[in-house]
């Protein structure tokens, strides 16, 4: 029988591994077990300076937003239409309801505030009435500006546009007097009784503001000095509606 060559594996001896296991188990544990050092640094004086220069920034956003914003409100608010009248020179005996029943033969009104003195209780002549729509306002201002009523002319116009103050009729320096009206003439009836002589630039008879009744004269102006000396010489003395006209060159303030 052959002899069996010597094995390519020799095995080790039980001591022999032991030892080697203890050998391994040494080294992982070193390796294993070796502190780990982790360096986390603060913040540096750049980073800081670059966070709060965000915050800044972020801010002023803000407040250029926030500026935007009112300013586009205050825009909105200038260009709200206004539908709010000014009613001037008005009778002292008009009142809500009388100034009211005039303005609905035009427009219908949301609300009228006629002004009063507080010590006297008086009306203070002028008014604010706020109409439903620009269209509305025109058609009152159309129809109501100028126009006489209780012996005076009314002044409308729009509340946020006050117009420069003016004569209460058209006048010129070729003014006439008129005296010992009847109660019933009328600025247009005066008006007619003139007309016949000249171009008339304005005719007004005069009423007391609180009782609304004729003060029983009046002033009638034309254009040109020719025809008001016309209408003094065929005028004075004539009769109108019962009584006979006092005429003057009239004298003092434009009124």
């Amino acid at each position: 029988m052959a002899a069996v060559g010597p094995s390519l594996f020799t095995p080790k001896t039980t001591t022999q591994l032991r030892l080697h296991s203890s050998v391994m188990y040494i080294h992982l544990r070193h390796l294993f077990l070796k502190p780990i050092s982790i360096s986390i640094s603060s913040p540096s004086r750049h980073s800081a300076s670059i966070a709060l220069a965000a915050v800044a920034d972020e801010e002023a956003v803000l407040d250029t937003a926030a500026e935007t914003e009112k300013q586009e409100q205050v825009e909105e608010e200038g260009d709200e239409i206004c539908t709010k009248l000014y009613f001037g020179n008005l009778p002292y005996h008009c009142d809500s309801a009388t100034l009211a029943g005039i303005i609905e033969q035009y427009a219908n009104p949301e609300l009228i505030e006629v002004l009063y003195n507080r010590d006297t209780g008086r009306s203070r002549g002028f008014a604010f009435v706020t109409m439903s729509s620009v269209e509305d306002c025109n058609a009152i201002i159309e129809n109501l500006d100028g126009s006489e009523y209780g012996g005076r002319y009314l002044r409308v116009n729009f509340a946020d546009k006050p117009r420069k103050r003016e004569p209460l009729f058209p006048e010129t320096e070729h003014k006439l007097f008129i005296g010992n009206l009847s109660w019933s003439v009328t600025s247009d009836s005066l008006y007619q009784a003139f007309r016949a002589y000249g171009d008339i630039v304005g005719a007004r008879v005069l009423y007391d503001g609180e009782s609304g009744k004729s003060r029983g004269y009046g002033f009638v102006c034309y254009a040109t000095r020719s025809e008001m000396e016309s209408a003094l010489a065929s005028l004075n003395g004539m009769e109108l509606e019962g009584r006979a006209l006092r005429v003057s060159m009239a004298e003092g303030k434009k009124l």
